[in-house]
């Protein structure tokens, strides 16, 4: 039994069935349409999933017997970057704009994470213009435009 899969999975069905406690008091739309707490609820429930998986995992036996080998210095320093990047993007975001941050955040992590420069660059500028679509013309949201002024 993996200790850690099993404390995490608890803890992940426990605040999944907390939250989706807590989403019965949001208000409702008119006309069915969904309110503030389907995205709450959406999340709770992947939470319960994902926990009851973890724990069904840290409960089935391990084939070696012994616990796995700690990560490797690279993916920790990997791990680190992508937090470093993601706060720097934070504090950009407002200034610089939603696309041209969004863009160049998407690039770097593909690249940094081993994804052809060409890829990483069509598949940021293509990921970054979906989410503007879906937001500020579909559901309407407001994304930072920052100093371009788009």
């Amino acid at each position: 039994m993996r200790k850690n899969d099993l404390i995490f999975g608890i803890i992940f069905v426990v605040l999944g069935i907390f939250i989706f406690t807590q989403t019965f008091f949001y208000p409702s739309l008119d006309k069915g349409h969904p309110g503030p707490g389907l995205f709450p609820n959406l999340l709770a429930i992947l939470f319960i999933i994902f926990g009851a998986i973890l724990i069904l995992k840290a409960r089935k036996p391990s084939d070696a017997g012994e616990e796995a080998p700690p990560p490797a210095h690279g993916k920790v320093v990997n791990a680190f970057f992508v937090l470093g990047i993601i706060v720097v993007y934070v504090a950009a975001v407002d200034i610089v704009g939603f696309l041209v941050t969004s863009a160049v955040l998407l690039f770097v992590l593909m690249f940094k994470l081993g994804a052809p420069a060409l890829r990483s660059a069509i598949s940021s500028i293509c990921i970054t213009l979906f989410i503007n679509i879906m937001f500020s013309k579909i559901l309407r949201v407001p994304l930072p435009p920052g100093i371009l002024g788009w």
